[in-house]
């Protein structure tokens, strides 16, 4: 399996919806080339060392996937497989849950990823 994070549009640009400095950080941007500096500076502060991508200025991710605030996915055979989405009160994930859905998914699967 492959892992990987993909820079969707800011929640909580300061220039349109701030919460405070520490979470409106940066304005929403613009254009690509503002995008992808903050998502570089994004997996730069947060030491993400799993491949970014970056969503284009349409947010084709995003409107595909719903993507808000965060959520997990898996895509197998060019189909979506899961989508793991946080508690709705807790925006909080059970990462044991998701790790059970793999290890399961990998053992039915196994004749076939050989």
């Amino acid at each position: 399996m492959d892992f990987l994070v993909v820079y969707i549009a800011e929640a909580h640009a300061r220039n349109q919806w701030p919460t405070g400095k520490t979470i409106s950080c940066v304005d929403q941007p613009t254009t690509i080339e503002q995008r992808l500096v903050n998502a570089r500076e994004c997996q730069k502060n947060l030491q993400f060392e799993m491949p970014m991508l970056v969503d284009n200025m349409d947010n084709t991710f995003h409107l595909t996937y719903g993507s808000w605030p965060y959520r997990f996915y898996v895509i197998y055979d060019g189909k979506l497989a899961l989508k793991a989405e946080p508690h709705k009160d807790t925006f909080s994930y059970h990462l044991n849950e998701l790790d059970q859905w793999i290890d399961n998914f990998k053992q039915s699967h196994d004749h076939t990823l050989a």
